[in-house]
């Protein structure tokens, strides 16, 4: 049982809602991960498919999927509405629809609620832990929430064109602004340690200190949630940097 989340739109007034959307995407979509009877392609994958005409069934076909499931999203000031569609790409078939309209500060309880219903529709297992990750609302203000997603939509800028050091930096503040609302806030932190990834990789390869510091913000991160899988990955790539092969493949299995 696989599926795809493919780029929600976004149907705001307000082009620069953007980075909202696409943050209920990914956290639908992460919700999905934490669920082992599930394969779910990663959002690098789906991201070159944004903006395209092909049709569900070749799309799903490239990605090896048997499922898609598409979005639409709008936000104004404190009011979300959002539409999400489930479809079997094998008989290109919608199977089920979900509205909703709301307050965003119910944005965790839909991030949930979706990944469950979609669970429930492809008949997935899913473990009284997973359900307790995926059902687990963060303690943390909706303000840093808001400019942790603003700095993970640059990243994701930044990711798809590495030479735009401008929305790099971006990241940073937008990361920095959530931490002076949350300095627990942990995904915040592993973002952080993201940007510091890429700013050392092309300035400080030769020095004693190369990659140290996104190390340090990984287990500060980890210390704060030791199930955030980026962590791993973070520690993966930090020791995979330093050459250190076999505690990279440790971290990231």
């Amino acid at each position: 049982k696989s599926i795809a989340v493919l780029p929600f739109r976004n149907d705001s007034p307000d082009s620069t809602n953007q980075y909202f959307i696409d943050g209920t995407m990914e956290a639908i979509l992460d919700n999905l991960c934490k669920i082992s009877d599930l394969t779910v392609v990663s959002r690098t994958s789906v991201e070159q498919f944004r903006e395209t005409a092909k049709p569900v069934r070749e799309i799903a076909k490239r990605l090896n999927v048997n499922y898609i499931l598409e979005g639409s999203g709008q936000k104004s000031e404190n009011e979300i509405r959002f539409t999400v569609q489930l479809i079997d790409a094998n008989k290109d078939k919608h199977i089920w629809s979900y509205p909703y309209e709301g307050e965003a500060t119910d944005i965790f309880k839909l991030e949930s609620r979706i990944a469950e219903s979609i669970a429930a529709k492809l008949k997935v297992l899913i473990s009284s832990e997973e359900k307790q990750l995926i059902e687990k609302n963060p303690s943390i203000s909706l303000t840093a929430y808001d400019f942790y997603q603003r700095g993970r939509e640059e990243y994701w800028k930044f990711w798809s064109d590495n030479t735009n050091r401008g929305a790099l930096k971006k990241a940073e503040l937008f990361y920095r602004r959530a931490l002076n609302y949350d300095s627990s806030f942990a995904q915040a932190i592993s973002g952080l340690a993201w940007v510091y990834y890429y700013n050392q990789l092309n300035s400080d390869y030769f020095s004693e200190n190369f990659m140290d510091s996104v190390l340090v913000l990984a287990n500060i991160a980890g210390s704060y949630d030791n199930q955030l899988s980026e962590v791993y990955t973070l520690r993966g790539a930090y020791h995979h940097q330093k050459g250190e092969s076999k505690l990279a493949i440790e971290e990231y299995h």
